[in-house]
């Protein structure tokens, strides 16, 4: 019998079953607690510095036939707990637990550790060391076989402080390897589940099971009020994955908005994998989501018109405006002709990048919008383009006629597929922003049957398009520009610089995502790129064979361009984490679901930016209303913890908690007051509207 009790309180059962299983253990003289379990503290370096992160290991040695529970005991049993006592300004992080056993003993099931477990901690040094510090722990737990004890140990470790970065212990180093390599990843792909009356289904897509044969699956949920721990797990693979059946636990909770855990995959032959998940429902039929198809293609067509004024739409503002000025004073036909042309560019991009990015998440990946910008190539090749195209609006090189004589040919009228490609490029630089309205249609979207899908993200294209397109069907705003003449030379080396500023930005976002080493190779491939426009430029006009040489340099140059931007790698994951905001200085702590969980059961408020790097909308956000000094007093005065989440790069936990509000981009902002569900702040914030949902939490 064992000590029945869960973390959040003891059941009428479970009371009697600790009564029983203490009276056991007093009349069978149970082993001594520190003969069951033996703890040591182990620091992975041999010495601490200033500033710097200390990695530490409660390792447990449990004797054979008994085990120790994981922070999910299951249907009974204590997780173990670390109460630290550390100096002042020591801050230590949350646990970091390996992956459990699931043990199922006289109709009760558990989920814990045999023989040893390795609990991870880091800790946060401050400044202003001593020569040596001390850190002291009291590690409890709860040891089980046929009957349960309970023990603790007082723990300590003496680490002397040193100046420069302490080295990593030799004797430490196979420990903390072997612990890590017990440590679920989190999952790059993504998960679904249903909830009915009597079980508990994980749907695992076929990208996780890849190289499995015959594969088995289990999960650990971190809510012990979901499944019943002693059920067994069943099993049916399809062309789509695999499927999970788990009983429900008796007198369970409702279905859940989200559901987090520890996903393991068993193949034959040994193989096993382990993934920290966070599965969102899956899709139901939109007559039963309480949305109707109708309504997401009405938000998603007000959220293109919308995202027009957006900071995402300014870079490309430029050519819309010198395109529109173009075509002023010509026929009404042609001017239809031109504003058909960009509509089908913008919404043939929407419908694409749509298709593309169902199609990506239909094989695993857990990718939201604006996917394409966590690529440092597609970063660094779209800087080259609008570099490019820049160079051509100064006048080095004129693109424009051989463009207007493909779109010709094509097309029947001059320049249509410039036109057509400058709707293509406004949807490129534009999606990463998610405009109001937007952001519920592509919720719905990404869990809609495909159709339905794609015909939201062509409705966004169409909302995108409306105003240029309403635009070039109107004879009324010609009347206001001049007749065409040496001002539209002027106008169009001006608008230019909008373009190189957007290289720039992008240029910015490239050493975000891959660091000031990594993206030299793509500056040089810049500079070819000006090279390969000039070359280009000055032999346009040249003799037959001085003509064919310079395009031969230039596309050569430009290829190497491209080479160097095809080799950019991204910073691997658990790179350097979102830092505060330099203006003001808001003293933000890095985002994981982990750390807001332990902020919420603490019952502190906390503050959530999810942001990138490339999403304009959010850096305006955090200079015009999150950093003043209004907006930091309010949050110091009321104690708000906050978190920023960097999305710049690919981050699937990041992904799947956009998901659970039904997001698939960037901004979001949450305001947890301390207990209860956030309040969702807007995508366009003002600092009044900050202060005012402060006020109200």
């Amino acid at each position: 019998m064992r000590i029945a009790a869960s973390p959040v309180g003891m059941s009428a059962f479970a009371a009697l079953a600790f009564l029983f299983s203490a009276l056991s253990a007093r009349a069978d003289d149970p082993p001594a607690p520190s003969d069951l379990v033996s703890a040591e503290l182990v620091a992975e370096t041999a010495s601490i510095a200033a500033g710097k992160k200390l990695w530490v290991d409660l390792q447990l040695a449990i004797k054979p036939g008994w085990h120790i529970y994981w922070r999910n005991p299951g249907d009974s049993g204590l997780p173990t707990t670390i109460d630290w006592k550390l100096p002042a300004g020591f801050l230590p992080g949350s646990t970091l637990w390996p992956v459990p056993e699931h043990f199922v003993q006289n109709g009760v099931g558990n989920y814990g550790y045999a023989g040893t477990a390795d609990l991870l901690v880091p800790i946060t040094i401050p400044d202003g060391l001593g020569e040596a510090v001390r850190l002291e722990a009291e590690a409890s737990w709860l040891v089980c076989a046929d009957i349960c004890v309970p023990g603790t140990s007082e723990l300590s470790l003496r680490l002397p402080v040193v100046a420069h970065d302490p080295s990593p212990d030799p004797a430490a180093a196979p420990l903390f390897a072997s612990a890590r390599a017990r440590l679920p990843t989190p999952a790059p792909f993504e998960t679904r589940f249903t909830f009915g009356q009597r079980d508990f289904r994980l749907l695992v897509p076929a990208a996780a099971l890849a190289g499995l044969r015959n594969p088995t699956a289990m999960f650990f949920p971190d809510s012990d009020s979901l499944i019943d721990a002693a059920g067994a797990p069943r099993f049916r693979s399809h062309d789509d994955g695999l499927e999970l059946a788990l009983p429900r636990a008796a007198g369970g909770a409702a279905a859940p908005a989200t559901v987090n855990g520890v996903l393991t995959l068993r193949g034959e032959g040994g193989a096993e994998r382990a993934y920290d998940i966070s599965a969102n429902p899956a899709p139901t039929a939109p007559s039963e989501s309480g949305f109707a198809w109708w309504q997401a293609l009405l938000l998603a067509f007000i959220g293109g018109v919308v995202l027009n004024a957006m900071p995402c739409v300014f870079p490309i503002l430029s050519l819309k405006i010198l395109s529109a000025a173009q075509q002023a004073h010509g026929h009404r036909l042609e001017r239809a002709y031109y504003g058909l042309a960009y509509t089908a560019g913008v919404v043939a991009s929407f419908a694409a990048l749509g298709g593309g990015l169902l199609m990506l998440r239909a094989a695993g990946n857990t990718l939201g919008w604006g996917f394409q910008l966590q690529s440092p190539v597609f970063v660094a090749v779209l800087a080259y383009l609008l570099f490019a195209m820049g160079l051509s609006l100064s006048g080095v090189a004129e693109f424009g006629a051989s463009l207007g004589g493909v779109g010709g040919r094509l097309a029947g009228r001059p320049r249509l597929l410039g036109t057509f490609f400058t709707g293509v490029l406004t949807t490129v630089v534009a999606t990463p922003c998610s405009a109001p309205f937007m952001a519920s249609a592509l919720g719905f979207a990404l869990i809609a049957p495909p159709l339905v899908s794609i015909g939201v993200f062509v409705a966004l294209g169409l909302g995108l398009a409306a105003p240029y397109l309403a635009a070039s069907l109107s004879d009324r705003w010609q009347r206001l520009l001049p007749k065409s003449g040496a001002w539209m030379d002027f106008v169009k080396q001006l608008l230019a610089f909008p373009l190189y500023g957007t290289v720039a930005w992008l240029l910015w976002v490239l050493l975000q995502e891959v660091g000031p080493g990594e993206a030299l190779g793509s500056l040089f491939g810049l500079v070819l790129v000006g090279f390969a426009v000039w070359i280009y430029g000055k032999t346009r006009l040249a003799r037959p064979t001085g003509r064919s040489l310079g395009t031969g340099v230039a596309a050569t140059t430009g290829v190497a361009a491209l080479f160097l931007a095809a080799s950019l790698t991204p910073m691997a994951a658990g790179g350097p984490p979102a830092r505060a905001g330099t203006q003001g200085g808001l003293n933000y702590e890095a985002f994981t679901p982990q750390r807001l969980a332990a902020l919420r059961a603490e019952g502190k408020p906390v503050f959530v930016n999810l942001t990138a790097a490339w999403c304009v909308t959010c850096l305006v956000n955090e200079r015009v209303a999150l950093d003043t000094g209004a907006v930091r007093q309010a949050f110091a005065e009321r104690g708000i913890v906050l978190l920023k989440g960097d999305w710049t790069s690919q981050n699937p936990e990041i992904t799947q908690f956009l998901q659970q509000f039904g997001r698939s981009g960037v901004p979001l902002y949450l305001l947890y007051s301390g207990s209860g569900e956030p309040v969702v702040l807007p995508q366009i914030l003002t600092a009044a509207s900050v202060l005012d949902t402060v006020a109200k939490s």
